[in-house]
């Protein structure tokens, strides 16, 4: 499944890479060089490496933290409570953990909105266990503030000046092996409108891309906010954007600005009553979708898939459905959903030049699902086999720039043994400082 247009679909067919880059995509391919790896996949789906657009891998240490909470509780339990505790060691060992756990999963890409960034050492180590992982990153630079996002009480001030050090140290010519930078700003929802304008000025002035919070219940009327302050523009990402009026969606249509979808935390921590999918396609919005915290929800995008598809169904055709209505057609189909999470999602981030397709001259990003199982081995369409069935044991060689991370369904190198023992002890001292026992 290349999700070329041009190329289409092969139900038999070869990839062909060399030196990171995919060369050719066709039937019956011959090795071009003595010594190359062949990789025999019959009976597995290949596809493009999978975009995560919006996740804080910092907290990959802490999966099942918070499991019955509304966003309210998970930033008392997370952003206030457990985050402050972080040291720069901390901060390596649950990023490297959090990257790995999207490498397992097929997601060879991800925007990691790192907001645990209390001081330089904490930034130089998130930047390194990004790049220790081995994934393709946007690095997005945040800032904790005195309380997190600014949920409890007095707003956060300023973005970090220590981003400018940063981008002078780690990203000289904008682009440091398979990583990218941008800030992660706190927006109008989590602070005033002066230290807003003066935050995009920022960004804009390192020549950086911006993330934004929006749309979330209890927190309305962020993108009004930024239309009024000027600073709207198709360098901004809007993470969530679940609960916005016609009127935003289509200032941010109008813009050129991006959504990030995450249908699991939308609905599980009441965040909007559906995800933005349908609104964000509708308006030709770049949309992709995300798991953006793993403390309560899960690590892969194929449940993301099946919950924004089932969402927006849901959505709309509530209408009919309240009026006892039988529905003859629903629309969206499965594929869609894997668009929004390989190369629509590289469109969010404006690497559909690099990633996203198999497509001859993009980077070698590849994920290799085997189809072999019984949940997998299905009489119809293969991508809604994959959509509505595939997890992430069902991932059985990943490949990113060329380089294989995961093969026969494990990590590959010793940094994946590694990372387990930092995690492992991260947690450990965690619970001390918190006076918490291991469960």
């Amino acid at each position: 499944m290349t999700l070329d247009p041009g190329i289409g679909d092969l139900p038999q067919g070869d990839v062909l890479i060399r030196d990171g880059i995919i060369t050719a995509v066709g039937p019956a391919l011959a090795p071009q060089v003595p010594g190359t790896r062949v990789v025999d996949a019959r009976g597995r789906l290949v596809i493009p490496g999978l975009v995560d657009t919006h996740r804080h891998l910092w907290q990959g240490a802490l999966g099942g933290h918070t499991g019955q909470v509304s966003l309210t509780g998970y930033s008392g339990a997370v952003i206030a409570d457990l985050a402050p505790r972080y040291t720069p060691e901390d901060l390596y060992a649950g990023t490297l953990w959090g990257a790995l756990q999207a490498l397992n999963a097929g997601i060879t890409t991800v925007a990691d909105w790192a907001h645990n960034l209390s001081t330089p050492e904490h930034a130089d180590a998130n930047v390194r266990a990004l790049h220790d992982s081995g994934i393709r990153a946007v690095f997005l630079y945040g800032g904790p503030g005195p309380d997190g996002l600014g949920f409890f009480g007095a707003p956060a001030p300023r973005h970090p000046a220590d981003a400018r050090r940063l981008q002078a140290e780690h990203f000289p010519r904008g682009i440091n092996g398979r990583l990218r930078m941008g800030l992660a700003l706190r927006g109008p929802s989590f602070t005033t409108p002066e230290a807003t304008r003066d935050d995009f000025a920022f960004a804009r002035d390192l020549g950086l891309p911006i993330s934004v919070h929006v749309g979330m219940a209890g927190f309305p009327g962020a993108v009004v906010a930024l239309d009024k302050l000027g600073l709207l523009g198709p360098d901004v990402n809007h993470a969530h954007a679940a609960q916005l009026s016609d009127r935003e969606f289509g200032l941010i249509a109008d813009s050129g600005g991006s959504i990030s979808l995450s249908p699991s935390v939308d609905m599980l921590m009441a965040l909007g009553t559906y995800p933005a999918t349908g609104h964000a396609l509708a308006r030709g919005i770049p949309a992709g979708l995300s798991v953006d915290t793993t403390t309560g929800s899960g690590t892969d995008l194929f449940t993301e898939m099946r919950l924004a598809l089932a969402a927006e169904r849901s959505r709309a055709n509530a209408s009919a459905v309240s009026r006892n209505e039988a529905v003859e057609s629903v629309e969206l189909n499965q594929r869609d959903m894997l668009r929004l999470a390989t190369l629509d999602a590289a469109r969010v981030w404006h690497l559909e030049d690099e990633v996203g397709s198999l497509t001859p001259g993009k980077r070698a990003d590849v994920a290799v699902v085997d189809m072999r199982p019984p949940h997998l081995d299905g009489f119809g369409d293969p991508v809604t086999t994959l959509v509505m069935g595939a997890g992430t044991a069902d991932i059985e060689m990943v490949v990113v720039g060329g380089q294989v991370v995961k093969a026969d369904g494990m990590l590959t190198g010793a940094i994946a043994g590694r990372a387990r023992e930092l995690m492992h002890e991260s947690r450990a001292n965690l619970r001390d400082r918190t006076g918490r026992k291991a469960s």
